[in-house]
């Protein structure tokens, strides 16, 4: 009987326990989902090609790492895709990888995804926003197409 007691308490507090840590988990994807909104309005209200303007993109994808995707509603995950509009790569590299964290819940981005990677694939550098875009469409259950001919694009 004893025994019995001791299993039955072990049990209630580890769903104790595991309801706590679900419940702090839905408030902490609220903090960052206010976290990504600000965000989001710092990477579009900072001007011209600036680090401030990557960094700030940058910080969008540490906060979407651990975040339940259902938990981004629809108004800020449109605001998120609205990021690829800023021609800055290094910002489509940052807000590619915020969408791909999100997985399917962001697979309305692929096609403004699709409609950026030929010029993106086309780029000049060591590191382009390329990657991270192909990773997204991935990551959100879209294949993406092969690379491009960038001597037909222009690039």
């Amino acid at each position: 009987m004893l025994r019995q007691l001791r299993e039955v308490c072990c049990v209630a507090s580890w769903a104790m326990l595991a309801v706590m840590t679900c419940s702090g988990n839905a408030r902490d994807n609220g903090v960052i989902v206010k976290q990504i909104q600000e965000t989001i309005a710092k990477v579009r209200t900072i001007k011209g090609h600036s680090m401030a303007r990557a960094g700030a993109a940058e910080n969008l994808a540490d906060l979407t790492k651990g975040i339940d995707p259902r938990r981004v509603d629809d108004k800020t995950l449109a605001d998120l895709v609205s990021l690829l509009a800023i021609s800055d790569d290094s910002v489509q590299f940052w807000v590619a990888g915020s969408l791909g964290n999100l997985g399917p819940r962001a697979r309305a981005a692929a096609p403004k995804l699709l409609e950026i990677l030929p010029e993106a694939d086309c780029r000049n550098g060591a590191l382009t926003s390329a990657p991270a875009i192909r990773e997204a469409l991935k990551r959100m259950g879209v294949t993406p197409p092969p690379r491009p001919n960038c001597n037909l694009i222009g690039g």
